[in-house]
């Protein structure tokens, strides 16, 4: 294409200039979105901007880097000074924004801005784009503008999109991070602002000036130089309508098509049309060549109904509109007023007459943080993108609560508890009136399926997250403040009993206004049409449902009064089949179950070798089957986002459980660890005995062995439920022996029992599972069940004889390989719980809740090795012989594979040791060298070490030294007598034991959105840790937090602050107790894979990431929550502070995903933080550059 002859080539000289004058000007943005919100989930990123008003300090970028959520953001200025900003403003549809800085602030260079030129946009000009382009500091990229009138770009359904305008077209090739760059011209001039691009092709669009140019005078008129920002700035004082309808340019060939009338056509030709670009150049049209088509109006919205796609806009007040920018004029200048169309449809002339809405009163300005969740009113920008009506109750992020009741991101809450929820202030009132632990019904609707209702039970969750926290938007001073009184109440009102009389009555038969959501969601009627539409069709289903039930049952007639709950009268239909039941019993002399009282408190049965009985004669009966299914459990564990500590790898895990204890006051539940894989979740059993749901309480962790145990209050369950749960027996000896034959019995999803009949192919199978990349718990020293067939890799349950007494846990067990999570089931025998289960049943504490026991272990890790291979290593042959006569099924020997980091077992056993013999008996499994070492804990300090004396008096003073000096607490405890054999020798030494806590991590600290917690025995069995004391892990961080902004990663320890050690958590408050919001830490770490050292700095974020901790309670093991510091909106925010927003970063070096499957059946996969600068939104063929 030809240069317009009054702009020729710009010469090298003359761009050298230019760009001096512009590259001071230009900054890199440095924003971390704290939460999810709209179109943006939380996130931290790199993008540019350019000052556009030195003296007051008002940045230009684009709007999807300022966004309309919380942000905090930092601008680095050419000289590397770096100062904050703050949003100023953000356009409601088009992609541009302000930010704002302090001038005065800028100590060591000039400030520069870059004059908004959109007039001299034009086809053919040369241009250049300066900007940070994929993390360059400063990239100059050139390019020569081709289009000005580009449709705008698509970044996909989910995210934000621009419309109603033209964007600029050039072939730049810009990329991430040059976001909000200018695009100028050879004098220096911004032309275009840089916003997006394809993603496979050079192709670059930028967003036209005239509106930037507006607002910003607009904003200039309430600020006056020199002095402050006016107090009361909102975005609204920058005035924008819209008719919440999309408009796109079709040339007069197509709008033929469509109907146009041949004498509209010649008026609209003749008449001077408004365009990007100063009339007259190049590219710049005096008369248009198409008209604006209405291509769709927002569901409920004013136009719904009256504008249709298709329809040819004319005129607007009577002047006609061919471009986007007059019908904005008009628009803008008419907010709350009402405008008249004449529009064209098929042909055929119309005159219609629309409010102009306010685009600001559609663009929410506040948000419910609900357990880490975000939920706001459904903005113009996705109401338009998934065609429903603005103002419902949109799920931004899930969270916690919400995610747990299967609620997905960008789901519309429809009712809460059966009363409808129009707007967040309704479902707001609901949610307050409810108490903590409540589980009540919810409905909600997704776009993917926006004509199916959908329904879940949210459970109300205060402990791990606290109460909602509304967040409301501050325009003047760039901020949000947060509030706990959300909706205001009346003077006195607070308990969730007295709200609740404020909520409006649920619908009949319990149904609440699902449908009018629904309806709004399609596009049918509003909200509140549709929920009046629903009333009247509720109280006539419920009529019809009466008569139904009168006709079934023979009850009185149709449209008898619903019996309320507790009213001790049975329902019709219930009274008739239960006369039918009996009926039936009594014909098969069945005797009526009468019912029964709750069993008294007693352990559970561990049946003797002696006591084992041959089966009966029918082999498996309906009877032991269905006795066995009253002993089933099925496990259901949600793990909040903030407590995902220890290296877990996923948010949910759900398996089988069996009864092994249910007494009076407590019973208790064995299941594996690969479904209770931490403490700090929330448990919720469902009973195989009968359809009964309630919450468990961790109450046993074991740290070697794959099972744990959950307490339950037999209390909470119904008197049926009671009546009907009973203890499975549990038979610990004689063990499982190769060739026997079991049944394999579980409940499936269902509650339905399944079982078959099996052979063990392998009663002694030793477990070697690997390190996962993320350190967690890994079963070690077992020997595990194999059987010849099952149910499938994830099905768990119990092993039992034919007649039902339990011989194993078959627990479900998960390994990594490949970075790829991988599970599969075996049996754990009876004797490795069954002692746990009567030491846990004879403790004092009648509740479910009660201090965890004190395991003994040895900290090492023995590893099985072929006495053939051990002999080739120089195990002396006498050893070879006897292991051999005393173990001809096994013919192994241990050895030692590692032992925990500064543990009294580092301080003696070394890697590659054989261990020949525990307590003076040789020992050649790792099953049996556990229960040596648990005897010798047993067995008692003072009465263990006299034993230890006999067998090896000369090496007892030698460990005692070499446990000193490793510092070792656990060296005045119990020890174990072990012979080994090293280098040639065998040689007896002192083993101290090491102490466990049986619930496992006991506190966890969030400071600057990192998790902070002491080193769990996952990552101490590495065998490595920093010298010196090392008693801070950083085991997650939360996206968008300043952890996620400078790069304070999981699978560090943090050794230093500001110069200060801190070998624990409380030494860590305390050098942070001192710094304030914005203050700067300079952090020293230690990598846990490459064990570099590295420091790292940044900067305090306290008022949307402030510090606290949850510690559990020595003395019940129940958790609490606990601001660490802090006051006013501070603490408001801290009482629910610790999300993650678009989810916790995972536990891995860098920030890489941790996921994976879950065990005995599906889990939730933790999303994974990454350390590089994440591209914002980006369709398949378009992607904005931030």
């Amino acid at each position: 294409m030809e240069m317009p002859p009054d702009q020729p080539a710009a010469s090298a000289d003359e761009w050298r200039v230019a760009l001096e004058k512009v590259v001071p000007a230009c900054v890199v943005l440095k924003v971390t979105q704290t939460r999810a919100f709209d179109t943006e989930p939380a996130s931290s990123s790199y993008a540019t901007g350019f000052i556009v008003d030195k003296s007051r300090g008002i940045i230009c970028t684009n709007r999807h880097v300022v966004t309309p959520g919380p942000v905090v953001a930092e601008a680095i200025f050419l000289n590397r000074e770096e100062l904050p900003v703050f949003p100023l403003y953000y356009d409601p549809v088009h992609d541009f924004g302000f930010l704002r800085f302090e001038p005065s602030k800028l100590q060591f260079m000039q400030v520069a801005e870059v004059p908004l030129a959109p007039e001299a946009a034009a086809v053919g000009l040369e241009i250049r784009v300066v900007g940070n382009d994929s993390g360059e500091k400063v990239s100059i990229l050139a390019g020569t503008l081709a289009r000005l009138d580009r449709d705008a770009p698509h970044y996909g359904r989910k995210g934000y999109n621009d419309f109603n305008t033209f964007y600029l077209q050039a072939a730049s090739g810009t990329k991430g991070g040059s976001s909000g760059s200018p695009v100028i011209d050879s004098q220096g001039r911004a032309i275009g602002l840089n916003a997006g691009g394809k993603n496979k092709a050079q192709s670059a669009y930028y967003l036209p000036l005239e509106r930037v140019v507006r607002a910003l005078h607009l904003l200039q008129q309430r600020w006056p130089l020199g002095g402050p920002l006016d107090a009361g700035w909102s975005a609204a004082c920058v005035p924008r309508g819209d008719l919440q309808s999309t408009f796109v340019f079709k040339g007069f060939d197509e709008v033929r098509r469509l109907g146009l009338r041949q004498e509209t056509e010649a008026v609209v030709r003749l008449a001077k049309a408004r365009s990007h670009g100063a009339p007259g150049v190049a590219g710049a049209q005096l008369h248009t060549v198409g008209l604006l088509v209405v291509e769709a109006a927002v569901p409920g919205s004013p136009a719904d109904g009256v504008l249709e796609p298709g329809d040819v806009l004319v005129r607007v007040q009577g002047q006609v509109v061919s471009h986007f920018l007059a019908l904005e004029e008009l628009l803008d200048a008419a907010v709350g007023q009402t405008v008249e169309l004449q529009l064209e449809r098929g042909g055929t002339p119309l005159v219609v007459s629309l409010p102009v809405t306010d685009l600001h009163s559609v663009t929410p300005s506040s948000m419910l943080e609900l357990a880490g969740g975000s939920v706001h009113a459904l903005s113009y920008q996705q109401a338009r993108n998934n065609r429903a009506a603005v103002g419902q109750v949109y799920v931004a992020e899930p969270g916690y609560v919400l995610g747990r009741a299967s609620v997905p991101k960008c789901a519309l809450i429809t009712a809460l508890d059966g009363v409808p929820t129009p707007d967040l202030r309704a479902f707001a009132l609901v949610l307050r009136s409810l108490a903590h632990g409540a589980r009540v019904p919810l409905e909600y609707i997704t776009f993917g399926e926006r004509h199916r209702r959908k329904s879940a039970i949210l459970q109300v969750d205060r402990q791990w997250y606290g109460v909602p926290l509304h967040w409301t938007r501050d325009d003047a001073a760039g901020v949000w403040h947060p509030s706990e009184d959300f909706p205001p109440l009346p003077p006195g009102v607070t308990e969730p009993a007295a709200i609740s009389k404020l909520l409006p009555a649920p619908h009949a038969n319990g149904r609440s206004g699902a449908k009018a959501g629904a309806a709004a969601a399609n596009g049918k009627a509003p909200p509140a049409a549709a929920a009046a539409a629903d009333a009247a069709g509720g109280a006539a289903d419920g009529a019809a449902g009466g008569a139904a039930g009168s006709a079934a049952g023979g009850a009185a007639g149709g449209g008898a009064a619903a019996l309320p709950p507790g009213s001790g009268e049975l329902h019709p239909i219930v009274a008739a089949a239960r006369a039918r039941l009996a009926a039936a019993k009594a014909a098969r002399g069945d005797a009526a179950p009468a019912p029964a009282a709750p069993a008294a408190p007693a352990a559970p049965a561990a049946a003797p070798a002696s006591a084992a009985a041959p089966p009966g004669a029918d082999g498996f009966t309906e009877a032991v089957e269905e006795r066995l299914k009253n002993c089933l459990v099925l496990v259901d564990v949600d793990i909040p986002l903030v407590a995902l500590s220890d290296g877990v790898h996923a948010r949910s895990f759900a398996g089988n459980g069996l009864v092994v204890h249910h007494g009076q006051h407590l019973g208790l539940v064995l299941v594996d660890r690969n479904t209770i894989t931490i403490g700090t979740c929330d448990v919720n059993l469902s009973f195989g005995a009968h359809p009964a749901e309630i919450p468990g309480s961790v109450r046993f962790l074991h740290p070697l062995h794959n099972f744990a145990l959950v307490a339950y209050s037999p209390a909470a369950l119904p008197p049926e439920a009671r009546s009907r749960v009973c203890a499975a027996q549990l038979l610990t000896a004689p063990p499982l022996a190769r060739g026997e034959r079991c049944r394999l019995v579980g409940l499936t999803k269902s509650l339905r029992i399944m079982q078959r009949s099996c052979t063990v192919t392998n009663a002694t199978v030793a477990l070697t599972i690997p390190s996962a990349e993320v350190p967690r718990f890994r079963a070690v020293h077992e020997e595990v069940v194999k059987l010849d067939q099952d149910f499938g890799a994830t099905f768990s349950g119990v092993l039992t004889d034919d007649v039902g007494r339990v011989r194993a846990l078959w627990g479900s067990y998960a390994e990594q390989v490949d970075r790829e999570e991988r599970e599969w089931c075996a049996g754990l025998p009876a004797h490795v719980f069954a002692p746990w289960v009567e030491r846990l049943v004879a403790q004092e504490s009648p509740g479910i809740t009660a201090p965890p026991l004190p395991v003994r272990v040895l900290d090492a890790e023995l590893e099985a090795v072929l006495l053939s291979k051990a002999a080739q290593l120089g195990l002396p042959s006498e050893w070879v012989s006897l292991l051999d006569e005393l173990d001809p099924e096994r013919r192994q020997v241990l050895r030692v594979r590692s032992t925990v980091a500064s543990s009294a077992a580092a301080a003696v056993l070394r890697s590659g040791d054989m261990i020949l013999a525990m307590q003076g008996q040789p020992r050649g499994a790792a099953a049996a060298a556990a229960a040596a070492a648990a005897a010798a804990a047993a067995a008692g300090a003072a009465g263990q070490a006299a034993a230890g004396r006999a067998a090896a008096p000369a090496a007892e003073a030698a460990a005692a030294e070499a446990a000193a000096a490793a510092g070792d607490a656990a060296a005045a405890g119990p020890c174990v007598a072990v012979t080994l054999f090293r280098a040639g020798v065998v040689r007896d030494v002192l083993v101290g034991l090491g102490q466990e806590d049986s619930l496992g991590t006991d506190r966890l600290v969030h400071w600057c959105g990192a998790q902070l917690q002491a080193p769990h025995r996952g990552v101490r069995e590495l065998g490595f840790q920093p010298e010196g004391p090392a008693g801070v892990f950083i085991s997650r961080w939360h996206h968008g937090s300043p952890a996620h902004r400078y790069g304070l990663f999981a699978l560090h320890w943090v050794l230093e602050v500001n110069g200060h050690p801190t070998p624990d958590l409380d030494t860590l408050l305390a050098a942070v107790a001192h710094l304030r919001d914005g203050d700067f830490a300079r952090v020293k770490v230690c990598h846990l894979e490459t064990t570099q050292h590295k420091v790292l700095t940044l900067k305090l974020d306290t008022k949307y990431w402030p510090s606290w901790e949850l510690r559990r309670d020595p003395g019940t093991g129940s958790w609490t929550r606990r601001l660490i510091g802090g006051s006013g909106a501070a603490a408001a925010a801290g009482a629910n502070a610790g999300r993650a927003g678009g989810g916790a970063g995972a536990a891995a070096a860098g920030g890489a995903a941790a996921g994976g499957a879950a065990a005995g059946g599906a889990a939730t996969g933790d999303g994974s933080g990454a350390c590089t600068s994440p591209a914002a939104g980006g369709g398949a063929a378009e992607a904005m550059q931030h």
